[in-house]
């Protein structure tokens, strides 16, 4: 056994398939069985700082913007149940995202994180080919707050028990 694989396990990765993806909208819990697709990241705006006797341009974070990306197969009309009427009527749909990431075979953990005021680019009401595919939607979104609710535990490389597996 090499010594990486003294403290890596193929098993201890996350498979892709392990998230969980729910939004609460007027205090409706809602899955979001049909996902198939979810990223979300920080985006942060940097400045330049140039400083006399520095040949470094250095960078100081200014402000930080959450965006992302849903997609995931037509089962139900939510998006257009939801969306549709907060654009005509009531502004713009704004909602909570809960993800929740946890493989049983991973050593890992379970990983929580919300998200709040997601917005989406765009509300998905129709998509699809003349071709042998399913039908599916893809849109971007942003956020305006985001929570570590819970950690994944890790996997710690000295603890003997997980040391002892191998």
């Amino acid at each position: 056994m090499s010594q990486l694989e003294r403290f890596m396990s193929g098993r201890d990765t996350i498979s892709t398939k392990a998230a969980k993806l729910t939004v609460t909208i007027n205090g409706e819990v809602i899955p979001i069985i049909e996902c198939n697709k979810f990223t979300a990241k920080l985006e942060k705006n940097k400045e330049d700082v140039q400083v006399l006797n520095n040949n470094w341009k250095m960078k100081k974070t200014t402000s930080v913007e959450g965006t992302g990306t849903l997609g995931g197969y037509w089962i139900n009309s939510n998006w257009i149940k939801y969306g549709i009427p907060f654009t005509q009527e009531k502004g713009d749909l704004y909602f909570q995202a809960t993800l929740t990431i946890e493989d049983p075979t991973s050593s890992a953990g379970k990983q929580i994180v919300q998200f709040d005021y997601v917005n989406l680019d765009d509300i998905p009401i129709a998509d699809f080919e003349a071709d042998d595919g399913v039908m599916e939607y893809e849109t971007d979104f942003t956020f305006e707050g985001v929570h570590l609710i819970q950690a994944f535990k890790g996997v710690d490389a000295t603890d003997r028990n997980y040391l002892n597996q191998y």
